[in-house]
């Protein structure tokens, strides 16, 4: 398996207007710690040579809680969506050669070992983009991911554009991707903001990387609760207990 550089990119800059209060998601509270804790000690134990968090809502709130050195913040002032989010990291990772691992700042139960894992997959495959799904019979609000008549990764379409069949795809999005940077910022670069939410789409990196022939391999978790994503208030009660029983 070649060994590359590897970078980490959260995604912490949303305000989590659901969450019905002014202080940044990802400082809400889970077991008295920051959610965003969680996350930076889960991929802290990949050793990345770079860390870059994105910051927007309150950015200076969330950078004083995390006086770290060596994380490099970077602000998105305005909130267009997951995919603009990510290439604001571009400006930190200008002189980075090697693979860049997109996380959420707001799933505080995502293993290191599932990373992990996820990066070796990435790298023994040769892939240009690996994404993390999760399977499960279960109906889930989340992404889609939509596979090609051979079995592999089509495209991710998300749940407010999915229709009625694609609806009963029962292999969702988790958020996470391992790409390589060579082809990252160019695959998000080719994103529009023509959606339901006239955002611009992380996922849609996917559809441009798998319609211009790269590869894009997929691994799969049966652990619902890795990608668990804080949306609402209720949810850190569910975190809560999802926390102590994997622990």
């Amino acid at each position: 398996m070649p060994e590359k550089d590897l970078a980490v990119v959260v995604l912490a800059a949303g305000q989590g207007r659901r969450m019905k209060s002014d202080l940044p998601k990802v400082l809400h509270l889970l077991s008295s710690r920051p959610l965003l804790a969680y996350v930076l000690s889960a991929v802290s134990a990949l050793d990345p040579q770079r860390l870059v968090v994105v910051v927007g809502h309150q950015a200076s709130a969330v950078k004083n809680a995390f006086p770290d050195p060596s994380i490099n913040f970077v602000e998105q002032t305005q909130q267009l969506g997951t995919g603009h989010a990510a290439q604001q990291a571009e400006a930190g990772l200008q002189d980075f050669a090697g693979d860049v691992l997109i996380v959420c700042g707001d799933m505080p139960l995502m293993k290191s070992s599932t990373l992990k894992n996820l990066i070796r997959h990435h790298r023994k495959t040769g892939a240009d983009a690996t994404l993390l799904s999760l399977k499960t019979k279960e109906t889930k609000d989340f992404g889609r991911v939509v596979r090609n008549p051979q079995g592999g990764v089509a495209r991710i379409v998300e749940h407010s554009d999915a229709n009625a069949e694609e609806k009963t795809i029962d292999e969702y999005n988790s958020g996470v991707y391992c790409f390589s940077k060579s082809i990252l910022f160019k695959a998000l670069g080719a994103t529009d903001n023509r959606n339901s939410q006239n955002e611009y789409y992380l996922t849609d990196t996917i559809d441009y990387l798998t319609r211009n022939g790269y590869n894009v391999q997929c691994v799969q978790t049966g652990e619902a609760s890795e990608i668990f994503g804080i949306n609402f208030l209720d949810d850190l009660k569910i975190a809560e207990t999802l926390l102590q029983q994997t622990t």
